[in-house]
């Protein structure tokens, strides 16, 4: 692993990003974008280590260290979350990755920002020398829905998915927005392909396979995948399913 980062108008502090896999390999990689796990207001980049070392024999995983609400917050973590990309655009080649075959993902709050990347891409592209191609999304039981209306949330006594919400949005209305409730955006088209993975109890799995169903229909590749409940996160090394979640992860980038 080797630490990077960049500087960002909307952040205070540089962006710090972890750099995982063969860099010097002699034929260029797959690239990840991963978002770690939280709930915008929590987590920590250490907590994607796990996923990113047990790709790292098959794909550069490059982990953003994105800043946390209420000290960033919307639509400032997007924009964050959009020059991650525009970093591996332009360092794709002195990273050892194959510009040709990016990949964005992430789990919980970070599955929100690698679906509103693959967003932001559609709707801005990107300019320079690599000419990045996003071929797909990974998104490990993302939060999708500000308006927390699904099922399997209204069900969830106490969850501290509504105080991260509302330090991550500060204002309600911005909850119905595409760029922060992708779930509910009417605009779904031309997006990349996506793998979903959920986890059986969670609240915030039935989110997330509505945005499979809606993606579907507006004619997105989608695979979707609900594994097994754990304490741990999916990318946890400790849940069961960990490396059935790694396996599925490489065979979609490998596809």
């Amino acid at each position: 692993m080797r630490t990077t980062a960049f500087t960002s108008p909307h952040s205070a502090e540089p962006v710090a990003l972890q750099v995982f896999g063969n860099t010097a390999a002699a034929h260029k990689l797959p690239v990840m974008l991963f978002f770690h796990g939280g709930l915008f207001n929590c987590g920590k980049v250490d907590d994607a280590h796990a996923i990113a070392t047990a790709l790292a024999d098959v794909a550069i995983v490059v982990c953003v260290d994105y800043p946390l609400a209420p000290r960033l917050h919307f639509p400032d973590t997007i924009e964050v979350a959009y020059q991650s990309l525009e970093w591996v655009n332009q360092q794709a080649a002195a990273i050892g990755a194959d510009a040709s075959r990016v990949f964005v993902g992430g789990e919980q709050a970070g599955g929100n920002l690698a679906a509103v990347v693959a967003m932001l891409f559609r709707d801005r592209g990107l300019s320079g020398k690599q000419r990045v191609q996003l071929r797909g999304q990974i998104l490990i039981n993302p939060m999708l829905d500000a308006t927390q209306t699904s099922p399997s949330m209204r069900t969830t006594v106490d969850s501290p998915c509504r105080i991260a919400w509302a330090e991550y949005m500060q204002v309600a209305s911005n909850a119905t927005h595409p760029y922060v409730s992708p779930v509910n955006s009417c605009r779904l088209g031309g997006l990349a392909p996506a793998l979903v993975m959920t986890s059986e109890g969670h609240p915030l799995r039935d989110e997330a396979e509505a945005y499979a169903s809606k993606l579907l229909l507006a004619g997105v590749p989608v695979q979707v995948r609900r594994l097994a409940d754990s304490a741990q996160p999916l990318t946890a090394a400790q849940h069961p399913t960990f490396n059935e979640m790694c396996q599925l992860t490489r065979q979609f980038m490998m596809a």
